[in-house]
């Protein structure tokens, strides 16, 4: 069986018999399923279909499998063996969607967040994706023309039917691991949402629950109000209070402008009470930022500044200031003192031979493969290059290395193990082995090699070879001189490049497309990395032995909820100085930080650079101080007051039954003073 045109197939000649003087002539050699003319008599009536015919030398008449009787069909395969074949033919037809990476690395979220790849790689997982969306289409531009061609319409359905059982395969997952729909229908619907929007029909908006997209500005506005209160309320106290708010059982009035607030106005848009959570208020109020507002209102000047406000940083007076190939070799001496040879790792450009990259190492690692691309990308840095195109490696050593690369570099290429010529910087090493080193140091050879001039003396003691070593510093030292000598000599292709050293062709033939370095996802990879630190006093973070400032402190709002723990990538420059940090939380980017300078703190005793490190940091300072001051002044200030009672309800009237005075009480109630007054004037 094969596949033709995403359909699988056999040999027609496996399926008519086969005869002695080629196909119909002659006797019946060997029977198969029907005889040459009923092959015939099928193609033509339709009830095969045959995908290709025989036309061009060496090709031969191929016939849909699913076109012939069910009874003939087991003949050739069972039900897993076309899964297998329909399976190692996808993974082998798909190719790797490098701009669905680089789009997905630069997408942003409507917050500014960066897509998430801390729990899962979506980044990878949504370029998996693309790049088996993008088969698909161009196996169904194939399919449709086939049919076309054969007067038919697109078996659409079958074909997505296919192509859903080939994408939830296992093999599938394992080469290409992927969240695409295994049902037919939803992978077809899809693939029409990926031809229509393109990558960004890939996207989930991963951003956040329900009570996320409940908590509007306003109404977080308000929980930040109650939570600013002079009683402090615990997070889970201030929902009680917008509980009681919204059912009209308290009143919030500001306690300067007088303003009651209005339950209408904190309604959702079917002008119902929104519900949210405890745990959805703590994740919003607790995030480090919306702390130091808050405390700005709630805590004492003392303890603000002690807890939040960044302080300034002194030091005690003193008086005084584009493809590329790797591959690693062995040193040709062995080291005086552990009679072990130094391990070398190189980075060479393809187009101009120069060496780009250098790394020495006792031992072969991982480690010593990270230090090449680390020297690699200081050159690049320091010369202002982009970030190569291919690299081009080998797959012993760098196998974990893969998917990291994928991400750094355009394109990734992984030479066949064993196989020294197909790899270019193995050619490069013995250029240099031969027309550098051989110059520059006796014994630089091999005692076995044919050429005379090549092979080097090798003196016996007690049976042993005696062998010439070095000290690793000399040995260093010398092959980093024999690298400049290398890359400052002329272009072997003299007559392409006339007059122009290895360097100059490098430099002034630069690919045009290369993507700009940038590193603070390179760095994220192979630079060296403080896995736990912390923003100190929303100012500063301590990496490298040194301390890094906060470009601002609007960068506190990313932080995940009440964490201040991040992760710091550096690499130090071509001075060997490390002047920036590049400060990543679970995996997501949040800032570039630069180094954190001190002044001298006696003014006798200051430089010029002193005044301006105090300067960049009253700077900082004045910039948080503002910072907090324009969010803690939309804060009103509130009184909580307790529900009116309501004067205006009076008790039922009681109906009194007369009562017969007696005479006594009746003479009791005479006023004879008014009786005195009357009979004086009758």
């Amino acid at each position: 069986m094969e596949y033709f045109n995403n359909i699988l197939c056999i040999p027609a000649q496996e399926y008519y018999h086969e005869y002695s003087d080629g196909p119909g002539k002659g006797a019946v050699v060997e029977e198969h399923c029907v005889s040459y003319s009923a092959y015939l008599k099928q193609v033509d009536r339709g009830s095969i279909e045959r995908v290709r015919k025989a036309h061009g030398e060496g090709n031969y008449a191929l016939i849909a499998l699913d076109s012939i009787p069910q009874r003939y069909r087991s003949r050739f395969t069972d039900g897993n063996s076309i899964d297998m074949a329909k399976h190692q033919a996808w993974i082998d037809g798909i190719k790797k969607d490098y701009q669905a990476v680089e789009y997905f690395m630069n997408y942003r979220y409507p917050d500014g967040s960066t897509i998430a790849t801390d729990r899962i790689d979506n980044i990878k997982l949504w370029s998996n994706n693309a790049s088996i969306l993008n088969a698909i289409g161009a196996g169904l531009k194939s399919h449709t023309a086939m049919r076309a061609r054969l007067g038919k319409r697109p078996l659409k359905g079958t074909y997505f039917g296919n192509m859903a059982m080939v994408v939830g395969s296992k093999e599938m997952q394992q080469a290409f691991e992927n969240n695409l729909p295994a049902n037919a229908i939803r992978l077809q619907k899809k693939y029409e949402d990926y031809s229509r929007d393109g990558y960004y029909s890939l996207i989930k908006k991963l951003k956040g629950n329900d009570n996320a997209v409940k908590i509007n500005d306003r109404l977080l506005h308000l929980f930040e109000t109650i939570a600013a209160l002079p009683t402090r309320p615990y997070n889970t106290k201030v929902v009680d209070i917008y509980e009681q708010f919204m059912d009209g059982e308290r009143e919030l009035v500001d306690s300067v402008s007088g303003e009651v607030f209005d339950a209408a106005d904190y309604l959702d848009a079917d002008g119902n009470i929104i519900k949210v959570s405890e745990s959805a208020v703590w994740n919003r109020l607790s995030n480090p930022a919306r702390q130091a507002i808050l405390d700005k209102k709630r805590l004492g000047a003392k303890d603000y500044n002690d807890t939040h406000r960044p302080h300034r940083h002194r030091h005690s007076p003193v008086f005084s200031f584009s493809k590329i190939s790797l591959d690693d070799r062995d040193l040709i001496w062995k080291d005086k003192l552990t009679k072990k040879r130094v391990k070398a790792y190189y980075a060479y450009d393809v187009t101009s031979g120069c060496r780009i990259g250098s790394a020495y190492s006792m031992d072969k690692n991982e480690e010593l493969f990270l230090d090449c691309l680390r020297d690699m990308f200081v050159f690049i840095d320091r010369h202002g290059f982009g970030v190569p195109m291919e690299v081009e490696v080998e797959n012993h050593l760098v196998n974990k290395f893969f998917d990291d690369l994928a991400v750094m570099f355009p394109y990734l290429r992984v030479c066949a193990p064993g196989n020294s010529q197909e790899k270019r910087a193995e050619h490069f090493n013995r250029y240099v082995k031969y027309s550098v080193e051989k110059n520059n140091h006796p014994g630089v050879g091999r005692w076995w090699l044919k050429s005379r001039y090549n092979r080097v003396t090798v003196d016996k003691v007690d049976d042993q070879f005696k062998q010439q070593m070095k000290d690793v510093d000399r040995m260093i030292v010398d092959d980093i001189q024999d690298t400049l000598e290398y890359n400052n000599s002329l272009h072997p292709n003299q007559k392409l490049y006339p007059g122009k050293t290895r360097m100059q062709v490098l430099t002034e033939n630069l690919n045009p497309h290369l993507p700009a370095l940038n590193k603070a996802v390179i760095y994220r990879y192979i630079g060296f990395e403080t896995p736990e630190t912390s923003i100190v006093r929303n100012m500063y973070i301590s990496a490298n032995n040194a301390k890094y400032i906060l470009p601002h402190p609007s960068i506190l709002e990313r932080l995940a909820p009440n964490n201040r723990v991040v992760q710091a990538y550096w690499m130090p420059d071509a001075d060997g100085v490390v002047n920036e940090i590049y400060v990543y939380q679970n995996g997501q980017f949040l800032c570039t930080c630069a180094k954190l300078e001190t002044y001298n703190e006696a003014q006798a005793e200051r430089t010029d650079a002193d005044w301006l490190a105090k300067e960049k940091q009253d700077k900082y300072v004045a910039t948080f101080d503002k910072y907090i001051k324009d969010h803690t002044s939309e804060l009103q200030k509130l009184e909580v007051l307790k529900p009116a009672k309501n004067t205006n309800t009076f008790p039922e009237p009681q109906v009194i039954p007369d009562r017969v005075q007696d005479p006594v009480s009746a003479q009791q109630n005479i006023n004879y003073k008014q009786k005195a007054i009357d009979d004086f004037y009758n």
